[in-house]
């Protein structure tokens, strides 16, 4: 009896492993020297960097913490709004086409509009602030000059590469979008 637990455990132990899953491509925002500005990890939960500022983000609904500091972003029939120690910070409203980020007082501090293969960032005065294109397998953008690769979303680029908006901000509006 003993020999054949044995062989049974030498046989479970050395049989085949179940294959390894290989890890979703990060997306990451890069400057003209190639340096690394903006990342996020689409993974469960979220990881996502910009500068300094990293933020491990969980969700529906999102929840990350820095330190002392609570992010939470509560999904409404008016976008996510985007809450700092429960204090109500911005509003993300986004679709296949387009997305806004708008302060507490409605004023949109950035609005992304895809067309095609384009998209145009604008200001709460509708003045351009910056072009992205998708070419081929990165997005290019004009104003600041960056390469984004790891996705074809604009919207999600265009976000992530906004320096209008604060990091966590940035972070948290992806990652909601690569958490849906």
């Amino acid at each position: 009896m003993r020999q054949l637990l044995y062989l049974a455990c030498v046989l479970g132990c050395h049989g085949k492993s179940a294959p390894m899953q290989t890890l979703p491509q990060p997306i990451q925002v890069k400057d003209t020297e190639g340096a690394l500005q903006a990342e996020v990890r689409p993974l469960r939960p979220c990881r996502g960097s910009v500068g300094p500022v990293e933020l491990i983000v969980g969700g529906p609904p999102l929840i990350a913490q820095m330190g002392v500091t609570r992010w939470s972003g509560a999904h409404g029939g008016s976008g996510t709004t985007l809450e700092r120690d429960d204090q109500p910070l911005a509003r993300v409203v986004a679709d296949a086409t387009s997305a806004s980020v708008i302060d507490m007082h409605g004023v949109p501090i950035a609005h992304v509009a895809v067309a095609g293969t384009r998209a145009t960032v604008v200001d709460a005065a509708s003045s351009p602030l910056r072009t992205l294109r998708s070419e081929g397998p990165v997005i290019i953008v004009d104003q600041p000059a960056l390469t984004i690769t790891g996705t074809h979303d604009l919207i999600l680029a265009a976000l992530l590469a906004s320096p209008e908006l604060i990091p966590e901000v940035r972070i948290m509006a992806a990652c909601e979008r690569v958490l849906q």
